[in-house]
């Protein structure tokens, strides 16, 4: 009798793992199933949405952090133009793009320092990319990248120049 007590949890323990591994593989098939291209990160973010730390205004700088879509945007600074969910709608020397929270990290400007940044991006995008010929693209993305929120002097002359010219 003592055995069969002793073998009733053992039972319980296997029987509860067994449901345990079927609930799985009904998922994993089911997901498959439904060929859904989410992630298990998305649908983690679907249950307990977090808010989205970020204000419109606010300067940040995009990291890749594994977005292929945003190769090339490395260590650009950009400013928050509108915040969703999960992502914000950022304004770049060259364009808006959408860009994930997780890709966004704060430059810690003052609020002087942020002005001045908004300033260089104002001037930035009013100068029509598409006619610019690859040698002023590259400044202008050069500038995109500066890691100070302010142009020198010869940095200075040289986008009034080619704001004039454009």
């Amino acid at each position: 009798m003592s055995k069969s007590i002793n073998s009733l949890p053992q039972i319980n323990k296997s029987e509860k793992k067994r449901t345990e591994n079927n609930i799985i593989n009904k998922t994993v098939k089911t997901r498959r199933k439904n060929n859904q291209k989410r992630s298990i990160v998305d649908e983690i973010r679907e249950r307990r949405p977090v808010p989205n730390p970020w204000r419109v205004g606010e300067v940040a700088q995009i990291i890749i952090k594994g977005n292929p879509d945003l190769k090339g945007r490395s260590g650009q600074w950009c400013i928050i133009e509108q915040v969703l969910n999960f992502s914000c709608l950022v304004k770049t020397w060259d364009g808006m793009i959408q860009v994930k929270i997780e890709n966004l990290k704060d430059v810690y400007y003052s609020s002087k320092q942020q002005q001045e940044i908004k300033k260089i991006s104002d001037r930035l995008s009013r100068i029509p990319h598409n006619q610019l010929e690859d040698s002023v693209k590259q400044f202008l993305e050069a500038l995109g990248k500066i890691e100070r929120p302010f142009l020198t002097t010869l940095e200075d002359k040289i986008l009034t120049l080619i704001e004039t010219e454009s």
